[in-house]
């Protein structure tokens, strides 16, 4: 089940959620990114998420984070 950020809107990804970056950050001195995190916590429209390519905490909208699956990271 989905929980709903302080706007009342539903979160696209929960605590937990693998995620990709998919626009060029100041964290990565304007380079695109493919870079994939793990979100810390929700709440719509932003997330906290942990990226490994910065290995920093980053606050992002919702809206240029995209859910990746496990498969996609872990080859096994």
């Amino acid at each position: 089940m989905a929980t709903k950020g302080i706007t009342g809107i539903e979160n696209r990804v929960e605590k937990g959620d693998l995620v990709k970056r998919m626009i060029p950050s100041h964290y990565t001195d304007g380079e695109r990114s493919d870079a994939i995190g793990v979100v810390l916590a929700a709440n719509f429209p932003l997330a906290r998420v942990y990226f490994y390519d910065t290995k920093k905490e980053e606050v992002w909208n919702q809206k240029v984070l995209a859910k990746i699956s496990r498969s996609a990271v872990d080859p096994l």
